[in-house]
């Protein structure tokens, strides 16, 4: 697998939930034009803003 620009860990994905997830995520960065990681990223910006709130 190849790391991405400052990338400095990644997410271990094992088992069929965690492959699941995994696959929507890709959909998800292929729908967006972003890479999976820059998708992850953005997911998780946007969780966290939300429960702040």
């Amino acid at each position: 697998m190849k790391k991405e620009h400052g990338q400095v860990t990644g997410i271990i994905w094992r088992g069929p939930d965690d492959l699941a997830a995994y696959q929507q995520l890709r959909d998800y960065a292929e729908q967006h034009h972003l890479t999976v990681s820059a998708a992850a990223k953005e997911l998780v910006v946007r969780a966290l803003n939300d429960a702040k709130s």
